[in-house]
């Protein structure tokens, strides 16, 4: 049994670690519900993009855009992998990552485009060296920096360089909640509106000047909704299983000192029992030399 001196270091240092553990847990969970209410507005943002480009599509003919076409076979892949830009958050980077990976080995001809320090050391510890690294956003995953990847990803695709984009991300909502997703961001297809619900229904719709016209102002905001929205899920969830990880962690930090002081008491007490006999011993001892 290890010594009561070192039973306490032992608990000194479990202490400390709880301190710290239980700080993380606070603050994940503070930054997870600030971003709650981004989650939210963007929603029902992008919902109501997505319904007016349903109802364009649906209802008015001849809508045309370089982004409404089919994936050619054997086509070249653009994939923005999102993830954390620090650990201690569980399985979700590992989740996340493996995902992208299995996903990218599927394809011959494919770019990488990472959001998170994370993703840049997963790739490169298997000699795969990411083509555009951002880094920042991944804690900070604010409209503005949305608007500037936006114009860099239809920059990409309109110069020819690729024939598709999706983005690999972990859901916040829905039956994904805490999940590792793709999603496909272009080209836009008829089928990405299946779950969309329609709009109201009214005798007539009146787009100005026109659907086509309204369509082409409408793809722009529609692509940086997708993209905003994965950001803020992907740092949602990040937190989220940050929190629970540290919380594991607190709890975990609790019982082992729960069980430690237990130890500490029984080393003392057996410290003091040998000691007693050690004095007893003496004490006999010296009794029996004056007789």
């Amino acid at each position: 049994m290890a010594s009561p001196s070192e039973i306490r270091h032992h608990i000194a240092a479990v202490e400390q670690t709880k301190k710290i553990t239980g700080a993380m847990e606070m603050v994940s969970s503070t930054r997870m519900k600030r971003v709650m209410s981004h989650i939210e507005q963007n929603r029902r943002y992008f919902d109501n993009v997505q319904r007016t480009m349903k109802e364009i599509l649906t209802t008015s003919q001849g809508i045309t855009h370089p982004y409404l076409h089919d994936v050619p076979e054997d086509s070249h892949c653009t994939f923005i992998v999102i993830s954390g830009d620090k650990g201690l958050c569980g399985s979700y980077n590992n989740n996340v990552l493996h995902l992208a990976l299995d996903s990218i080995q599927k394809y011959t001809k494919y770019s990488i485009v990472t959001i998170g320090n994370t993703a840049v050391d997963f790739f490169r510890a298997r000699s795969i060296t990411p083509d555009v690294t951002l880094l920042g956003i991944a804690q900070d995953p604010a409209l503005s920096k949305a608007r500037m990847l936006v114009r860099d990803i239809m920059n990409i695709y309109d110069s020819g360089q690729t024939d598709e984009i999706r983005i690999v991300y972990t859901s916040y909502y829905g039956a994904t909640k805490n999940k590792p997703v793709i999603r496909r961001l272009l080209p836009i297809r008829l089928d990405d509106y299946t779950g969309i619900s329609d709009t109201q229904a009214v005798s007539e719709f009146i787009y100005h000047p026109s659907p086509q016209e309204v369509f082409d102002l409408l793809v722009p905001q529609y692509i940086l909704g997708i993209l905003f929205g994965v950001m803020v899920q992907a740092y949602a969830s990040e937190h989220f299983a940050r929190m629970n990880a540290m919380h594991s962690a607190t709890t975990n930090a609790q019982d082992m000192l729960k069980s430690l002081r237990t130890k500490y008491n029984m080393a003392r007490q057996s410290a003091i029992t040998n000691e007693i006999a050690e004095i007893t011993g003496a004490a006999e001892i010296l009794r029996k030399g004056d007789r």
